[in-house]
């Protein structure tokens, strides 16, 4: 009994990593897209964080995700404790052991003070992440049609099974 509770909470627990990497993945992004818009206007990478993680703040529930709720909260914990929010970021970063957002949130804490000048390096990582974005989409798209594909055989033989079957009667 126990083995099988314990199972089950290891099941449930690794879905919801896999959710919140999901999260992770789908809003990073556009996360970053949003960073280079407010550094094309000549904000700090500092400053351009926060507008976006009040924007997440304002969003309702049914349209928030983990990633733009955890942003918030970063924002919500710097602003309480007075440390810089790429600090924050960083630390998030290291917890929620996704590589996309490792890389990024190095990438951010490490030239946190070279202002927009970084705004080309930036973009191309914006640009990989979506790749890696669209790589996850086609990866799913794969395993759907892979799922899919037993049901659809088992359709076919059905049919056969109903076409062929009043022949095979009449033969006798």
């Amino acid at each position: 009994m126990n083995f099988s509770v314990l199972s089950s909470e290891k099941s449930r627990i690794r879905k919801e990593k896999e959710k919140q990497r999901e999260d992770i993945i789908k809003g990073l992004p556009s996360f970053i897209n949003q960073l280079l818009l407010l550094m094309d206007t000549g904000l700090i990478i500092t400053e351009a964080f926060r507008r976006i993680a009040r924007e997440y703040e304002r969003l309702p529930p049914e349209q928030s995700s983990y990633f733009t709720s955890s942003v918030a909260e970063i924002l919500e914990n710097s602003e309480k404790s007075g440390e810089n929010v790429l600090n924050g970021f960083y630390a998030f970063a290291g917890r929620s052991d996704v590589k996309e957002l490792i890389r990024t949130a190095n990438f951010l804490y490490e030239n946190k003070n070279r202002g927009t000048e970084i705004w080309d390096r930036l973009s191309d990582l914006a640009d990989d992440l979506w790749e890696e974005r669209k790589h996850l989409c086609m990866e799913r798209i794969k395993v759907s049609e892979t799922r899919m594909s037993f049901p659809l055989g088992i359709m076919l033989i059905s049919l056969l099974l109903m076409t062929s079957a009043p022949a095979l009667m009449q033969i006798r």
